[in-house]
């Protein structure tokens, strides 16, 4: 990188001008804090950014982009830094706009929705939220991650079944495109009309914005959207008892009662699942491993360790349905929604986990799926964690996604670390489809990471392909690498990019790589 050439110099000055020197930073330690996080294989790292800003509001974005126009230099944005390989930097003069100066929310409890700015958190905004009676999906990236950003990436909640896939849940959003100029999208694009509506006028924009792993920043920053929130019949402050690791935190039983159900197979637990959703009962449902098990309660690394080689998780909850009933209008609801589940139980061969199990788990995990604080434990087991594949698909479909998942994590079992096969099936809209995840745990070393995890990325990558169906991995490979495997999709999205940003500022070569779009069509 050039750092410190006289281009660098006139765009440091420039950016100071527009922010103040307090929101500007070219110090290469600072720009080392920007290179690295817990999930990201070293190998996808490729450089460091030679410019960190944290505007303050969307003027401050749209003089930014502004900027990166006039003398041509690259930008991304980051929230709170998860999945820092999709923003590094890859070219000269790389800016990195940093959110973490965002972080207004704003609730509109009569028409329960939010709005937030981009670097609000899950839990800053469930604490708000919950005091008025609403609630929002927790983010499985934890509590600490921005919620704006999980409503167009990936948008997985801890109550997918019940609140659905994230990014349906996006209503009226202010979004600066990479020329500076501002979109405002829904009933925001009509003076006067609020956040309330997401649709309209006229196509609905968010399709271009969300996504398996949405756009990445390619077209731009949403600096401001509004999500809607679900009634919460819990108590304002939610309760914890002790101090973390060993904190406890249980919801009042006659509003939140909770099941776990054991099945003899995968099928069968899907099945579990199916019926579960067709009946409509519950807030939370999941189908988790026996690695979530341990994971989420395990209190140090030796503890995991020593819970896993004695197989008590692998034992007990191998094919585990888990529920969570909520009494939203009532305690009698949770009553009915009791003997609808002990039916299902019944019907599909399930069998209730011993209460030693219980105690074990839900007093020290469940309420993370609720509001998440603990999935950062995933990353102390071995340093770090990858994942063999993420598939969003019919539930019928979800038992091949897994096996496809499993196949190429047990080619790489060892170097990669014992797994037992895992797969979190998480049900979204009452089961009408799910999503498959099989994650691992990883020591976090140049070496594994380019012997195991580097292979297992390629050919994940090509099982997506062959297979048509495509994954989180898949997803986060540039579309003109992949894009004529699924539809030529490639060349739509050139054609958005070439219209949104013209001259290429906006996280070049994620979302697609014009320059080599531009060769091939020479």
């Amino acid at each position: 990188m050039p750092l410190g050439d006289e281009k660098h110099k006139l765009i440091y000055d420039e950016l100071v001008n527009i922010l103040g020197s307090d929101y500007v930073s070219d110090d290469p330690a600072v720009m080392e804090c920007y290179s690295r996080e817990s999930q990201t294989p070293t190998f996808l790292i490729r450089g460091k950014p030679e410019f960190i800003v944290l505007p303050g509001s969307t003027e401050d974005v749209q003089q930014i982009f502004r900027l990166a126009n006039r003398y041509q230099f690259p930008t991304s944005v980051v929230a709170t830094g998860l999945l820092i390989a999709v923003v590094s930097a890859v070219k000269p003069y790389w800016c990195i706009i940093d959110a973490k100066r965002m972080n207004k929310v704003e609730i509109d409890e009569k028409n329960m929705y939010a709005i937030i700015e981009t670097y609000v958190s899950h839990t800053q905004l469930s604490a708000e939220a919950m005091k008025r009676g609403l609630f929002n999906g927790p983010s499985m990236a934890g509590g600490h991650s921005s919620s704006l950003a999980n409503h167009a990436f990936a948008g997985m909640q801890g109550t997918s079944y019940r609140t659905g896939y994230a990014a349906r849940n996006i209503l009226g959003m202010e979004w600066v495109l990479p020329t500076g100029d501002v979109l405002r999208t829904g009933s925001l694009a009509n003076p006067g009309a609020g956040y309330f509506w997401g649709e309209g006028p006229g196509p609905d924009a968010r399709a271009v914005l969300r996504g398996m792993v949405g756009n990445r920043s390619a077209l731009g920053m949403v600096t401001r959207m509004a999500v809607k929130l679900y009634p919460w019949p819990g108590p304002a402050i939610f309760p914890t008892e002790g101090v973390a690791p060993e904190k406890k935190s249980e919801l009042p039983r006659e509003r939140f009662r909770w099941y776990l159900i054991a099945y003899p197979g995968l099928s069968e637990a899907i099945e579990a699942l199916r019926e579960i959703g067709k009946s409509e009962i519950g807030g939370v449902v999941h189908r988790w491993s026996a690695l979530f098990y341990d994971w989420w309660w395990a209190k140090s690394r030796e503890e995991f360790w020593q819970t896993w080689l004695d197989e008590y998780w692998q034992t007990n909850v191998k094919n585990c349905v888990s529920v969570c009933l909520w009494g939203f209008a009532s305690e009698k609801q949770v009553a009915y929604e009791e003997k609808v589940l002990k039916q299902i139980i019944a019907d599909t061969g399930g069998k209730l986990a011993p209460d030693e199990l219980y105690q074990r788990w839900i007093p020290y995990a469940g309420g993370d799926w609720v509001r998440c604080t603990n999935s950062q434990r995933i990353g102390r087991i071995g340093g770090a964690y990858f994942t063999a594949g993420i598939v969003i698909d019919a539930l019928e479909d979800i038992q091949r996604s897994v096996e496809a998942g499993w196949e190429v994590l047990d080619k790489y079992t060892p170097p990669i670390l014992d797994s037992d096969h895992p797969a979190w099936i998480v049900p979204y809209d009452f089961s009408h489809y799910a999503l498959a995840e099989v994650d691992f745990p990883r020591e976090k070393d140049d070496e594994l990471d380019l012997v195991g995890v580097a292979r297992l990325l390629q050919d994940a990558v090509a099982k997506n392909v062959a297979t048509k169906v495509p994954d989180y991995l898949v997803s986060t490979t540039p579309l003109n690498v992949t894009g004529a495997a699924f539809a030529n999709i490639h060349l739509l999205v050139a054609k958005i990019k070439k219209a949104l940003d013209p001259n290429n500022i906006a996280n070049p070569t994620r979302l697609i790589n014009m320059e080599k779009m531009e060769e091939v069509g020479k």
